[in-house]
């Protein structure tokens, strides 16, 4: 099954034709957005002609963390006179100077560091500091106004771009508006924008309408799973608590099937270097179980390690075998789901740990798949059918699971692709497989 496209061109093109039901065919209208004009700075502004629903003397958006990591707090945009209508006007300006939090919320979308920020709002002597989207939304109340759509799309980590046409606007709809926004989909092999028509209600709950790719450069997602490996669910007070807290036991147990497999190729005499890559694979998942046990907490699952029963050492078409339907099929199809979360899960941080999680799992497949090519002249004619036929089943397999029903929280808050794109995804995958396209020993 040898092939000239690397393993991770294989992944991007079965993800594109699983997306391509999701997008429209002639493209997102821009034409029809008001743009946006700029602020200082050439920023976007937020707060002028937003509507709160009490009025203030004085608003001011600051970010508590710059990208050099300096903490000293800075000005992005204020609305009104400072202390304008304090009975104590230094006393006031002095509390609004010090205003600060530990807490902070972020403005649109973020790729590498994402600086919070705060809004302070002054009525009278009064100084008040909003520190969370709740917060803010709440305080501007139903989105009623071009601004507050705005804001309430940046919130929910879209970036809105001024005098941009193109790539930011707004337009009302009757009681709700759509706004023109731009995120990151992907930001390694490749790094990829893409261009939305979101609706934004007068709740401020914010959907996608309309999805382009505008941008594009080259450049359960888990582990191996080890023989011996005892069946376990995730437990947690939410659905997706308990999705990750079983993720992250699955994640430690690729520990173990890592360090398994190093010995298993050591033992059948494989190159050096394909050992070398199992070992750093068991790295990876130290950190991946570690970033999904965080994940898991954040969203109150109940992580429990894996208990792994001892097996002997397994032939050289056992480990085959192991490798074809652990490796080939399931950790490559898991890289593709993660690349699938990395874009569209609503919580800004599952989007970048599974986006990083999946790059190392792609790295896995490969791995995978030059096991395949180092062994399977070492097998003969009868055991290389045993393999492929193991490999067949694997696959039929991920289509018959495809077909279950899957939580709706998983779905918005993990980015778990739902039952038709999950049926997209792992037929589009076994006919790549099938056909050949996934056999490559780099």
């Amino acid at each position: 099954m040898a092939s000239s496209n690397p393993i991770d061109k294989i992944l991007l093109r079965v993800l594109s034709l699983s997306l391509a039901p999701l997008v429209g065919g002639c493209g997102i209208d821009t034409s029809v957005f008001e743009p946006i004009p700029c602020a200082s700075e050439g920023r976007t502004p937020y707060l002028a002609g937003a509507e709160p629903v009490a009025p203030a003397d004085y608003m001011e958006l600051r970010m508590i963390a710059s990208p050099s990591g300096a903490t000293t707090p800075s000005a992005l945009e204020s609305v009104g006179e400072k202390c304008s209508g304090a009975a104590d006007r230094p006393a006031c300006e002095e509390e609004i100077a010090a205003a600060t939090s530990t807490k902070g919320f972020r403005l649109g979308d973020c790729v590498d560091y994402c600086p919070d920020h705060i809004l302070i709002i002054n009525t009278g002597d009064e100084v008040t500091v909003l520190d969370t989207p709740d917060a803010v939304r709440a305080w501007f109340g139903p989105v009623d106004a071009p601004a507050d759509a705005v804001l309430a799309a940046s919130l929910a980590g879209y970036t809105v771009r001024c005098s941009k046409p193109d790539e930011g606007g707004v337009r009302p709809d009757g009681d709700a508006y759509e706004v023109l926004a731009t995120r990151y989909t992907a930001t390694c092999a490749p790094i990829e924008r893409t261009l939305y028509v979101l609706g934004v209600d007068a709740g401020g709950d914010v959907h996608e309408l309309e999805t382009e790719v505008i941008e594009s450069e080259s450049g359960a997602c888990v582990g191996r799973r080890p023989a011996g490996l005892l069946r376990a669910a995730g437990r947690g007070a939410t659905p997706v608590g308990a999705y990750f807290a079983n993720v992250a036991r699955l994640e430690a147990a690729s520990v173990w099937a890592f360090d398994v497999l190093g010995r298993e190729l050591v033992h059948h005499g494989a190159p050096r270097p394909l050992v070398e890559r199992a070992r750093a694979a068991g790295r990876d998942e130290v950190r991946h179980a570690r970033v999904m046990r965080r994940l898991a907490a954040r969203y109150g699952g109940r992580w429990q390690p894996p208990r792994v029963e001892p097996r002997p050492v397994p032939s050289l078409e056992e480990l085959a075998i192991d490798n074809a339907t652990e490796g080939c099929v399931r950790e490559t199809y898991g890289a593709l789901v993660g690349m699938w979360q990395g874009r569209f899960a609503r919580d800004p941080l599952v989007r970048r740990v599974m986006t990083r999680v999946a790059r190392d799992e792609a790295r896995h497949a490969k791995l995978s798949w030059a096991i395949d090519v180092w062994v399977r002249p070492r097998l003969s004619a009868a055991e290389r059918r045993r393999v492929d036929e193991a490999r067949r089943e694997a696959l039929s397999a991920l289509e018959e699971e495809a077909r279950r029903e899957v939580d709706p929280a998983l779905v918005v808050h993990a980015g778990m692709p739902g039952r038709e794109a999950a049926r997209r995804l792992s037929r589009n995958f076994a006919e790549a497989i099938v056909a050949g396209a996934a056999g490559v020993g780099a």
